[in-house]
């Protein structure tokens, strides 16, 4: 006999309002009427036949089954009775639980009191135990400790990978990306986080135990093929069709690039123009230590010539500024080595300029990675390697989903809302919840199609 799905899927999520009231009002009325008419349209969305029994040929209609009560923990005050409802379909009988979309599935506190806490924990980069510590602070019910706060985050990094999440939320796979890598600690050794990116937005991390071609190209892999999968999943792509970004920003890693070049051979490999002239700096100051002779005006003007060569609009300009500025200083072996450098990285420093959309720069990456920085300096360093890439990708979650401070140019705007996500005025953890089950697009209702119909259930 076929094995029976499991209560996690038998689980609808459907949003019901923007208040809670909003649910509460069709939810404890004496009439059911009302209440299951409403969720039909987001049950037929979500139950599909492999959530039903197998001699079910009929998944539009559900009746109710019971209700409950479930205890409800908010940001502040009291834990509040909730009312949950069970449907039955009407064809096999099979029974379904029905969530509103401020309550998540085995969690006992509410999407608000989730998000602050891992806000607090992720984005504003309190340690677990400073945040546990916070919520304690709301009453002696809530006296939770560190480990607690840790098995939360391991909870938001499994949910599902960030690229899903992304896509789900209506954006579609990156055409052009950066990737970099810093390094972290694990258990008193070092290792590498390596990143992928759309500008600041965050699309896969996870961490590599050294920087060689042979770590880089499974973990590029692994990005390709997730980027894949939620693309094939949501009809971005055709099953037969793969995932190839147009260009890879990189800070210049040679392993990384050959990486890059294995897996994505048709794509464009850029260099970051603003870690070129930072080794151009790093060139002029073994410079001028074998010429003390030299002065600050003279080493500025030496820069401003190098940056000339950066600023080019075109690869022909680009190699005509550096044929030029090796007439003026190639005697020299020191500069005639940089020289030979730029010359053979001439495509990389330009290929941007084929892609208007392509960034020149991987500084915006390394803003998102700057509060990862943060973050890693509050636990200090890793202890267990299974967790680090569900940290990560916890990590990654918040980055993208939070709203800027109220103080911030784009105060109240989240990076992915940037990029194009479409959240529809929902907050980011609800909206979360409801991807965990869908495309949210497709499953929040549009004003005016929810009517209450003659229909008797």
């Amino acid at each position: 006999m076929p094995g029976k799905p499991n209560n996690k899927q038998r689980t609808a999520i459907v949003y019901f309002g923007p208040e809670r009231t909003d649910y509460l009002k069709l939810a404890e009325a004496e009439a059911r009427s009302e209440f299951l008419e409403y969720i039909q349209t987001p049950l037929q969305a979500q139950l599909g036949a492999e959530l039903h029994k197998e001699t079910c040929r009929a998944l539009s209609r559900y009746t109710g089954h019971g209700r409950r009560m479930r205890r409800l923990q908010g940001w502040v005050g009291e834990a509040q009775e909730i009312p949950i409802h069970r449907v039955r379909c009407c064809e096999c009988r099979a029974v379904f639980t029905v969530l509103p979309s401020f309550i998540m599935r085995y969690r006992r506190q509410d999407t608000d009191c989730l998000e602050k806490l891992l806000r607090l924990s992720l984005a504003m980069h309190l340690s677990q135990r400073h945040t546990a510590l916070v919520y304690t602070w709301g009453g002696a019910e809530r006296a939770w400790g560190p480990t607690w706060m840790w098995n939360l985050v391991q909870w938001l990094g499994n949910l599902m990978p960030v690229a899903w999440l992304l896509m789900r939320l209506g954006l579609t796979p990156p055409r052009h990306v950066l990737s970099d890598e810093k390094f972290a600690v694990l258990d008193g050794e070092r290792i590498y986080l390596f990143l992928v990116s759309q500008g600041e937005l965050i699309w896969h991390a996870e961490w590599l135990d050294n920087l060689d071609e042979t770590a880089f190209e499974p973990a590029i892999e692994r990005f390709l093929t997730q980027i894949e999968q939620a693309a094939q999943q949501q009809q971005l792509l055709a099953s037969e069709q793969s995932y190839q970004p147009e260009t890879m920003n990189t800070d210049g890693w040679k392993a990384a690039q050959n990486a890059w070049k294995q897996k994505v051979p048709q794509g464009n490999l850029l260099e970051c123009l603003l870690h070129g002239r930072k080794r151009v700096d790093v060139t002029l100051d073994t410079y001028a230590q074998a010429h003390p002779e030299l002065n600050e005006s003279e080493r500025d003007h030496l820069k401003e010539k190098f940056d000339h060569v950066f600023a080019a609009p075109s690869l022909a300009a680009y190699s005509q500024r550096l044929r030029r500025l090796r007439e003026a200083l190639g005697d020299d072996p020191i500069l005639a080595q940089r020289l030979d450098i730029l010359q053979d990285k001439r495509f990389l420093f330009t290929n941007y300029l084929k892609f208007p959309e392509a960034s020149a720069f991987s500084s915006p990456i390394d803003r998102s990675m700057r509060f990862l920085d943060e973050k890693l300096q509050t636990f200090g360093q890793f202890r267990v390697s299974k967790t680090i890439n569900t940290t990560l990708n916890a990590w990654a979650i918040v980055n993208n989903l939070r709203p800027f401070l109220p103080d911030a140019k784009k105060a109240g705007q989240s990076l992915a809302a940037t990029f194009g996500a479409k959240l529809k005025g929902i907050p980011w953890m609800e909206a979360l919840n409801i991807c965990t089950v869908g495309v949210l697009d497709t499953l929040i209702p549009s004003p005016g199609t929810l009517k209450i119909s003659d229909t008797n259930f």
